[in-house]
């Protein structure tokens, strides 16, 4: 292995990216206390790299400079946020608050994925990947289908065999609307559903009536199919088989999910090794109520 292929395999490991992660917090830090050093309880200082910042954010939000009035308003509303900041530390305003905790933790998350750069994959890592995940790039299953609904509410034990009885009826017959008015009873929703995926007639009937519809055979009514509603019949038109893509063809998206999972999968090894550090003592509640009842 050569010198240049040792380099691209120290730089695609973790714990380079941990190390990354950690000089780039540490010197953070260290700018941070130092303009804590500079700036004394009574003493604000807006550097000049503060000031290079405002004005930054101000032309990407505007699309122009701002103008010497803007800019001191910057400068004032800076100095106004720093105050109230510097008195809500004082007055303990940043403890126990959910809302703060969030957003440090955020920032924090957000800081490293700045610091790190997740490799560029090889053709046969992308190749790897794509295999191992192709049912997330399968296309789902489409079914074009119409039912009749039976109310168990309103019908009780007699429903089963309304939809038996109903079935026989139907069979042979054209699917319209004209046939199948006087069958079934109301129902809130549409009796005819185009190009459906499975999961679009799960959020609509439930997954019990979603898988064993997507089950039936087509250009024949078949029935009782229950679901979260009460009985149907149901009449499949049509069925798009699913189809598996070419990497080729969809090669930016799964790009974009590889790097997001490795993205994850560095985010989740930098938090375990923090976590390393630290004891968690997890106080049940039993424990919180014997104590309480012990200072009574």
């Amino acid at each position: 292995m050569g010198l240049r292929n040792k380099c691209v395999h120290v730089i695609s490991e973790p714990l380079f990216h941990f190390l990354v992660m950690g000089v780039g917090i540490y010197c953070l830090y260290a700018v941070v206390n130092k303009q804590t050093e500079i700036d004394s309880k009574d003493t604000i200082t807006v550097t000049a790299a503060e000031i290079s910042w405002l004005e930054d954010t101000w032309e990407k939000r505007w699309n122009r400079p701002p103008t010497p009035t803007e800019r001191q308003g910057m400068i004032d509303a800076y100095v106004k946020e720093t105050v109230l900041y510097r008195q809500a530390l004082a007055m303990g305003l940043d403890r126990d608050d959910s809302i703060v905790r969030r957003r440090l933790a955020q920032k924090l998350e957000f800081l490293t994925r700045d610091l790190t750069e997740i490799a560029s994959p090889s053709k046969e890592e992308i190749r790897t990947y794509f295999e191992t995940n192709r049912k997330r790039y399968q296309t789902p299953v489409n079914l074009s289908f119409t039912h009749v609904y039976f109310s168990p509410d309103k019908r009780g034990a007699q429903a089963v065999q309304d939809v038996q009885g109903a079935l026989a009826d139907l069979q042979g017959k054209d699917v319209s609307a004209e046939t199948i008015k006087e069958i079934g009873d109301p129902f809130m929703l549409q009796q005819y559903y185009p190009k459906k995926t499975e999961q679009e007639i799960s959020r609509l009937f439930g997954s019990e009536f979603s898988t064993e519809t997507c089950g039936l055979p087509v250009g024949q009514w078949t029935g009782p199919v229950r679901s979260g509603y009460g009985l149907h019949l149901v009449y499949v038109h049509d069925r798009i088989e699913s189809t598996m893509p070419k990497l080729a063809d969809i090669q930016e998206s799964v790009l974009e999910d590889w790097a997001g999972d490795k993205r994850r999968e560095v985010d989740e090894k930098f938090y375990a090794s923090l976590l390393s550090g630290y004891k968690v003592v997890i106080e049940e509640k039993e424990a919180q109520d014997n104590a309480g009842k012990s200072l009574q």
